[in-house]
């Protein structure tokens, strides 16, 4: 069973190249309940082939929209390097690394979970909530639409919030 988390935060590397830092996973809780521990990372699989993918889209040749350079734990976040295969006839890549311009990215985890290791969180009712992960192989990181994470959206810098009087 493959799940997906999103999470992120990204700054541009190298605008010629295409190349983004991105925080792609962390340890709050998203909208499933689920937590990520860092330290249950198993990224050799994905090291193999460090593919970035848009939207989990496993089938679509297309839907390779880049490769990622590195990816470590850092503190509490798993992140990493990417490079988007811009200016290549892709239009997916293309826009995506627009979006990534625009402050307007976000990257999903896709992962296998070790079940043994997983610890089911209650809700304040007593009822169940999701999962806390502290075992996950990583098989790819893409970027997406729409978070799961409330904290999966990149920040715009240098933009001012109005505030509604």
């Amino acid at each position: 069973m493959n799940r997906y988390k999103i999470a992120t935060e990204a700054k541009i590397v190298d605008a010629d190249s295409g190349r983004v830092h991105a925080i792609v996973s962390t340890e709050v809780q998203d909208r499933a309940g689920d937590i990520i521990r860092v330290t249950g990372w198993d990224t050799a699989t994905f090291l193999a082939r460090p593919i970035l993918l848009s939207g989990h889209d496993y089938l679509n040749l297309e839907s390779q929209i880049g490769t990622w350079e590195s990816m470590k734990v850092v503190g509490k976040r798993l992140e990493g390097v990417a490079r988007y295969y811009i200016g290549s006839g892709n239009r997916q890549a293309d826009w995506g690394y627009h979006l990534v311009q625009e402050g307007a990215a976000a990257y999903s985890v896709g992962f296998r979970p070790d079940m043994s290791k997983a610890k089911r969180l209650l809700e304040d009712d007593g009822l169940s909530g999701g999962y806390e992960f502290n075992g996950q192989e990583l098989i790819e990181v893409s970027h997406v639409t729409v978070p799961a994470n409330p904290e999966a959206v990149q920040l715009l810098k240098g933009i001012a919030r109005l505030d509604p009087a």
